[in-house]
């Protein structure tokens, strides 16, 4: 293959990120005449085997999920073999330093991902310890600049007199800049196995929920550990695409149904490491989460959990 020239290389890459650009745009972005352009692509096409394909975007996996695992002495190469044969499993990589395996993995829903770190990792054979992650958003050159959705909130919240107005400010911006129904925002830092979980949450606000619903789902959660203990646990979000139908939810299927709520996420208000409390928010019909759902959602999160450390 010859080498191209400048001319050449502008064209094919141009036409490597807009197959359709025509010979009139190509030629305006590049400089020369359209026949220029023409007889450029027939040379390239003709001598040096340009092709101008169709492709289609792979959908991303509802939900992601990268493990660092700790393994038990002679175990590493069993447990890697173990995880890579199963078929949620995209990667798994053998590393030096204090974990011996990173895996990764796709799933078609939270749900789902969460029953494959209990069910493979926590009650995995051969596995000593174990730290996962949910994937929010894969950053490229392409989409490292993004606008800052939450800047008027951040603004406000600086200026809230206390943590109450500022709990309330979160679900007003929940409500208007994610599209969620329903809101509740609680604030505290609490493991499942506290000996003492009638202190957490120490505040609570919620928008489009009844008092009804948020007493009996705090009862039950203090009393069965359900879906936001586990939260809190594994410190990641939970979406639930039908709280109505989802195992996640079985334990109170019938005052989910009562409220009238369909999708549900959770996500921790974090800082740094410190766990500051809970954001979730329903929506009233089945909805699909995307990555960009759940990284605005992890991002007002994030500032809700600046704010209240502020206030620690």
């Amino acid at each position: 293959m010859r080498e191209l020239d400048e001319l050449d290389k502008k064209i094919f890459g141009l036409l490597a990120g807009n197959g359709r650009a025509s010979n009139l745009e190509i030629a305006g972005k590049v400089g020369v005449s359209e026949k220029t352009v023409r007889q450029r692509i027939r040379r390239l096409i003709e001598r040096d085997g340009m092709r101008v394909v169709a492709t289609m975007e792979t959908p991303a996996a509802a939900s992601r999920l990268i493990v660092l695992v700790r393994v038990e002495p002679g175990q590493r190469f069993v447990v890697a073999g173990r995880l890579a044969s199963m078929p949620q499993v995209e990667e798994v990589h053998l590393t030096t330093g204090a974990y011996e395996l990173i895996v990764v993995a796709s799933f078609g829903s939270d749900s789902d991902a969460l029953d494959f770190y209990v069910r493979h990792i926590e009650q995995g054979p051969g596995i000593k310890e174990s730290l996962s992650t949910h994937v929010v958003e894969t950053i490229t050159q392409s989409t490292a600049t993004r606008p800052d959705h939450f800047a008027q909130f951040d603004e406000q919240a600086a200026k809230a007199g206390s943590t109450a107005e500022l709990l309330d400010l979160a679900c007003d911006v929940a409500t208007a800049s994610l599209g969620a129904d329903r809101v509740h925002v609680a604030t505290g830092n609490v493991q499942p196995d506290d000996p003492a979980p009638s202190e957490w949450p120490s505040l609570m606000r919620w928008r489009g929920l009844s008092s009804r619903y948020v007493a009996e789902i705090l009862t039950k959660g203090r009393a069965e550990g359900i879906v936001l203990p586990n939260i809190v646990k594994h410190n990641q979000h939970v979406f639930v695409a039908d709280a109505r139908t989802d195992p996640l939810f079985r334990s109170v299927a019938d005052l989910v149904l009562s409220e009238g709520f369909h999708s549900w996420m959770g996500m921790p208000v974090r800082d740094g490491g410190a766990r500051r409390g809970t954001l979730c928010l329903y929506w009233d019909t089945v909805i699909t989460c995307g990555e960009d759902l759940v990284r605005r959602t992890q991002e007002l999160a994030d500032l809700l959990g600046k704010h209240l450390s502020r206030r620690a």
